[in-house]
């Protein structure tokens, strides 16, 4: 078993990876696959106080260097979760302190240089990575994976993800992005080069979010065009000043089309998925045993508990990497070089919304 030790106590530590490694260790602990040893230790070094309470499955620290107290680097794995500018320097600290198992907060670096040092760092300290990508995890897009790769509706040809929330107060109250393509962007981009494979980015821009007598610029949400190298074309779409949630993600084929919904918040884990092929229902080569794939589908799918299931059992299965001048041969994995690719194309869109003025949408 793993202990983790979360750093950056925000939305995404404390509200996202607190809460599923305590459910993943509640799920594993009494099985012959026990993955998760409890407490989580959790710290935040830009608040002045906890923003998480202590309990039994939590224990909270002032100060990383508190935290280390409660933790031993070569049984733990680090969640960072500090906002994008701060994430690889605090990569750089934990690796110094005997780290090797982390997981990075998406995206995994705020600038090429600094993604271009993360790869040096892994590479020279032998760190095992992973960059949450919770949506390639998912059982939506395991079933999207069937359908392009099972060919049962023809071939892929454009892909468009809607990701719409009202997000005003967090972004009015805090200062973690720099732009809408840091908050959903990064979950869409991963999930378009999963199943489309590698792009070239098209176009991109940011608008402002107005409110009242507020503005932030750039954070009213983004647009982004990218053309994969197998021909398919994928639109990005998010909206942080919406006044409905939409997380959708529509795939169209030669031979039809398949429109997956993902959950939208922690009240509801259900997915859907609508397929509509243009040819008759028994015409088409189903991607998987599980019967007729035509209609609706709802399904359970809880994706993030999925991705640190994963990911922990990778860490696991795996022993840690040893450092560059000792290691024979190449560390790549294709977890690892799909955040890479999502994390240069995110820099490529910032590049191009900073360039351009931005503005309503």
């Amino acid at each position: 078993m793993l202990q983790p030790l979360v750093v950056g106590l925000g939305r995404s530590g404390s509200g996202l990876h607190v809460r599923t490694l305590a459910r993943l260790a509640g799920r594993t602990g009494s099985t012959d696959d026990p993955l998760v040893v409890l407490p989580v230790v959790g710290c935040d070094p830009r608040a002045s106080r906890p923003r998480v309470p202590a309990t039994p499955e939590v224990t909270v620290a002032g100060t990383l260097d508190e935290a280390l107290e409660y933790v031993d680097p070569a049984t733990a794995v680090a969640h960072v979760c500090t906002p994008p500018p701060l994430r690889y320097a605090l990569v750089e600290e934990l690796a110094g302190h005997g780290f090797r198992r982390m997981i990075l907060e998406k995206p995994s670096a705020g600038s090429l240089d600094e993604l271009d040092a993360l790869v040096r760092l892994r590479d020279e300290a032998g760190l095992r990575l992973m960059t949450v990508a919770h949506w390639n995890a998912s059982r939506l897009a395991g079933r999207l994976r069937r359908l392009v790769r099972g060919g049962g509706l023809g071939r892929l040809r454009r892909i468009t993800v809607d990701q719409h929330k009202p997000r005003f107060l967090r972004s009015l109250t805090t200062d973690g992005h720099r732009s809408a393509l840091d908050v959903e962007i990064p979950h869409s981009l991963a999930l378009a080069l999963d199943l489309a494979g590698p792009a070239e980015l098209r176009t991109a821009h940011c608008w402002d979010l107005r409110c009242e007598d507020r503005e932030l610029p750039r954070m009213g949400g983004a647009h982004v065009e990218l053309e994969h190298r197998s021909g398919v074309v994928t639109l990005l779409r998010s909206d942080l000043g919406a006044a409905v949630r939409q997380r959708s993600v529509v795939c169209e084929f030669d031979g039809g089309t398949a429109t997956g919904h993902f959950p939208l918040g922690e009240d509801d884990d259900h997915a859907q998925l609508v397929i509509h092929p243009a040819e008759p229902a028994g015409r088409m080569n189903p991607p998987d045993s599980g019967g007729p794939w035509t209609g609706r589908h709802v399904f359970r799918d809880d994706a993030l508990t999925g991705f640190m299931t994963g990911a922990y059992r990778d860490f696991l299965s795996e022993p840690v990497l040893l450092p560059a001048p000792v290691r024979p041969g190449p560390v790549d994995t294709a977890d690892f070089a799909l955040a890479c690719a999502t994390a240069r194309l995110l820099c490529a869109a910032r590049e191009a919304t900073t360039a351009a003025p931005a503005g309503r949408s």
